[in-house]
């Protein structure tokens, strides 16, 4: 049922573990690009990592629908934030960098952030990729379709976080 994105996180968390925590990016040429006998390679290498973090997310979300349940029994609902950018350093991007602006080494090429205000007249750099919502609208937005019937799942509301980002975002 989570595979779509349990699989690549998993790898990703042992890999990070593995690399030092260093950002993905700067790992090794083949992982970094996700090069099928790479991947493959290093699945099977960390099968027992992988195994051990997918038992944990088995564990967390079962305990965490089961608080959910009883909360609902209790006619108490839950609100989940989604916020609208993720970070850089993430199995999202990693996963998926044809929907992010990255140039050829995977670096973003933009970032989120805030134009200058009465909060701040220098304005805010917020470091998130950019995304390409052409890519996006190519592929029925299918990524945000499935983040936001995962979230669904987990909360009985959510909130898009800075909602506004979907009409008009700041680019640097």
């Amino acid at each position: 049922e989570n595979s779509y994105w349990l699989d690549d996180y998993v790898l990703f968390i042992s890999l990070k573990e593995l690399f030092n925590r260093v950002v993905w990016s700067d790992w090794p040429d083949d992982i970094r690009n996700r090069k099928e006998g790479t991947i493959k390679e290093w699945k099977e290498k960390l099968k027992d990592r992988i195994l051990m973090r997918k038992f944990f997310q088995y564990i967390f979300f079962k305990q965490w629908l089961s608080l959910k349940a009883y909360c609902m029994g209790k006619n108490i609902r839950i609100i989940g934030d989604v916020p609208i950018y993720v970070n850089y350093d993430s199995s999202d991007v990693w996963t998926n960098p044809q929907i992010f602006k990255l140039d050829n080494n995977r670096r973003p090429t933009s970032v989120a952030g805030v134009p200058p205000d009465y909060f701040s007249k220098t304005g805010q750099l917020w470091g998130n990729p950019v995304y390409r919502w052409d890519v996006l609208r190519e592929g029925g937005y299918s990524w945000w379709i499935k983040r936001i019937e995962h979230n669904l799942k987990l909360f009985d509301i959510i909130r898009l976080d800075h909602f506004r980002g979907f009409v008009a975002y700041w680019e640097v």
